[in-house]
């Protein structure tokens, strides 16, 4: 019986990190789209302000 346990726990636990790392990667994508998307629009106006 204790054997499953551990088995039971141990999937648990590979599972809840997995997902977690899934969310982690995610987030990091997400955060450099947006930043690239800010970024692109800062760049413009800086470029107009240099001009003017």
């Amino acid at each position: 019986m204790k054997n499953k346990k551990k088995e039971k726990q141990d999937g648990f636990l590979k599972e809840i990190l997995s997902e977690l790392g899934g969310y982690i990667l995610i987030e990091i994508v997400w955060n450099i789209i947006w930043n690239i998307l800010l970024f692109i629009p800062r760049m413009i106006i800086r470029l107009i302000k240099s001009i003017w």
